[in-house]
């Protein structure tokens, strides 16, 4: 009977742990698919779109008429190379939490936590892993294929300066919904550390004397 006990809080510990990860694993996904890729996908209205309305106002005021066609498509390759980011910040996230996760010696009445300053090194991380991907996107496909649309006209000091400004809105925004799902991530451990500690605590099944 008492092996029997054992094995079944066994049980309980490794489904206990399965939750967290799976915690973990839905709150980044959610945080990369939809809060990161929202901020980097097309706008739903050109009025948003603060790229192309800098392209479009640089060419007005050097008096050209752009290429519709090639300016979207410039915009789409940019957008679809910023996006190849999003895997390698899910895994990373995913691993390093998973790190503090089975750092955890889980014992008695212990359960596992999440603390605002285990992700401050993460997010520093993950925001570098960003900046450093819009920079490269930038360069490799916004400024390299410029001249398609300008006509050799020298922007690109102005370009680079303007990239400046995007990517600290583009970084601020992201980073603010990094602190909400950071958030959500520390409390939904927290409740399922509490529901484990409850089942253990209160389970006849599993404290049979």
């Amino acid at each position: 009977m008492e092996d029997t006990i054992k094995e079944l809080k066994k049980q309980h510990l490794d489904n206990y742990k399965n939750s967290v990860l799976d915690i973990i694993n839905n709150n980044t996904s959610v945080l990369v698919n939809e809060d990161l890729k929202s901020i980097i996908s097309k706008p739903p209205l050109d009025s948003m779109d603060v790229l192309k309305n800098k392209l479009i106002s640089i060419a007005k005021k050097n008096d050209i008429v752009l290429d519709t066609l090639e300016l979207n498509k410039i915009l789409e390759d940019y957008r679809k190379d910023l996006e190849t980011v999003i895997e390698e910040i899910k895994e990373y996230r995913i691993k390093t939490l998973n790190k503090i996760l089975n750092s955890y010696k889980i014992q008695d009445n212990k359960t596992i936590s999440l603390y605002k300053k285990d992700f401050i090194p993460i997010n520093k991380e993950i925001k570098l892993t960003l900046k450093n991907q819009l920079d490269k996107s930038f360069e490799k496909v916004i400024i390299k294929n410029i001249n398609k649309l300008f006509n050799n006209i020298n922007i690109k000091e102005e370009l680079i300066k303007f990239n400046s400004h995007y990517q600290k809105q583009i970084l601020d925004n992201f980073d603010n919904k990094i602190l909400v799902k950071d958030n959500i991530l520390i409390n939904s451990v927290k409740e399922s550390g509490e529901r484990y500690l409850f089942t253990i605590n209160n389970s006849r099944l599993l404290n049979i004397d």
